[in-house]
Parts: C-alpha cells; sequence; structure tokens
C-alpha cells in the first residue's frame, strides 16, 4: 500500500464529500492529527478502519488499498436524436434523448 496514493485519494475524497479533516475523525471517532498524518502521506489507516472510512467516504476497501479511482468510462452516446424544448410558461430549457414511439 503506497501510503502517499492512498493519501491524496482520501484528502480528494473528503475535499469531494465537503469534509474536514475533523469532521471526517468525529465521524470516524479517531483524531484530526490522524487524518492530517494519512493525507500526508505519513502513514495508512490501520486494516481495522478501513471498513468504517469505505462507508463515510463511499468508496470501496480495494479502491482505499490502490489509493486510485479510475476514471469513469465515457459514454459514446449518440448526441443526433437529442432535443432540446423551452417551457412556454417560466422559459426552462429541457432535453430529452428518447425515441418516440
Amino acid at each position: 500500500m503506497d501510503c502517499k496514493k492512498v493519501g491524496k485519494l482520501i484528502l480528494g475524497l473528503r475535499k469531494e464529500s465537503k469534509m474536514t479533516q475533523k469532521q471526517l475523525a468525529e465521524a470516524m471517532n479517531i483524531s484530526d492529527k490522524t487524518i492530517s498524518k494519512w493525507e500526508r502521506g505519513m502513514g495508512c489507516p490501520d486494516v481495522s478502519l478501513l471498513r468504517e472510512l469505505s462507508g463515510v467516504l463511499g468508496i470501496n476497501i480495494e479502491r482505499i488499498l490502490l489509493g486510485d479511482l479510475e476514471p469513469n468510462d465515457t459514454d459514446g452516446g449518440n448526441m443526433k436524436k437529442v432535443k432540446f424544448y423551452v417551457c412556454p410558461n417560466c422559459g426552462n430549457t429541457l432535453t430529452a434523448t428518447g425515441v418516440n414511439g
């Protein structure tokens, strides 16, 4: 387990969740200094904390251990069938990608 990669992942996921180090630490019942240590790559989460960490950050344990998230697959959708509609009442723009029967 690469502590620097794991730390960067934890930092990114924590910020994405709009949590402070203190909030993450409180959710896990540990100190915020421990979170700081992980995020700086000065140590890795103990195995006993991985399940809770994965639950709080919404990521599976294997991803934490790898310290990396795979990018989402790109969707090769067809934009030719996209329709745009403007609501006559409020002016909101709507899109539809389905095909009418």
